[in-house]
């Protein structure tokens, strides 16, 4: 690649700064390099979903099966945090490019060297709290529609992507759609909005899941909706907060069921494979 090919978009770069020091500095709220409003031609619906600790950040998605794949990930029990759309420093893909004989990625608007990204940088490792490559576990995740990987150019910025991981130790997988459409998926974006409990009502959902429990025991051959009204009865609750408490319940893994099924509250306990763990 020649030198006066080198020039880096100056917007770009000056997103990439930004990104680079929320990441870096523990102060700052994470900024992804690549946020809804910033990106118009994502082939999918983009969102912006919540943090699923943080309430003051939200994750930028762009497209369901981004969301998808940010759910999945989230309900593993080893994540520690999640970092969307995170840039990959051009000085490493520059080389890489010119090592693969790769024609490097450029901006749209410019024409001049632009960046690449993971869709979701994964943070695996509870013992270290840097948020340093060198430091902890890390998984670096694409995203793609099964069809997109067909093409020759996203396979090229994919190997772009698998040689910065390999060079920074990063476990690197692929995604796509056919993974991600899946009832479980469905499931798991129907549960997130019941994810946290709020103050006034922590107190209840112990008695709640115990009282739920013992239903389970005996009523498996019950329709679910009836079965939670019956608990809600049983702990003195309205059946809008029993539905809550038993969508936290799963999100939070206090109960589990066969996430192949879709979760209609007609079904019975036992057809759902309601139980509790």
């Amino acid at each position: 690649m020649k030198n006066d090919n080198l020039i880096v978009d100056e917007h770009q770069k000056r997103r990439y700064e930004i990104h680079k020091r929320s990441f870096e500095n523990p102060k700052c709220e994470y900024e992804p390099f690549i946020r809804t409003m910033d990106f118009t031609r994502s082939a999918g619906n983009r969102s912006k979903t919540p943090h699923l600790e943080n309430k003051d950040r939200l994750v930028h998605t762009l497209s369901a099966n981004e969301l998808w794949a940010y759910l999945n990930i989230i309900h593993s029990q080893n994540v520690v945090d999640v970092y969307e759309q995170w840039a990959l420093p051009v000085e490493y893909t520059i080389e890489i490019c010119s090592e693969l004989e790769i024609n490097h990625p450029r901006a749209k608007r410019s024409s001049k060297l632009g960046y690449e990204s993971f869709d979701f940088l994964v943070k695996l490792d509870p013992s270290s709290d840097h948020k340093d490559l060198k430091f902890g576990t890390w998984q670096a995740v694409a995203v793609k529609s099964t069809k997109a990987l067909l093409t020759d150019r996203v396979q090229e910025k994919l190997k772009i992507q698998e040689a910065f991981a390999m060079l920074n130790d990063i476990e690197f997988i692929v995604l796509d759609s056919d993974q991600l459409r899946t009832v479980y998926s469905e499931t798991l974006e129907g549960l997130y909005v019941h994810r946290r409990l709020q103050p006034f009502t922590e107190s209840v959902y112990p008695e709640w899941l115990s009282t739920i429990r013992g239903e389970l025991l005996f009523h498996s051959n019950m329709r679910m909706g009836e079965l939670l009204k019956n608990v809600a009865f049983s702990v003195g609750i309205q059946p809008e907060l029993s539905l809550h408490f038993f969508k936290h319940a799963l999100w939070v893994r206090d109960l589990t069921m066969n996430w192949n099924e879709r979760l209609r509250l007609e079904r019975t306990a036992l057809k759902l494979e309601v139980k509790s763990l």
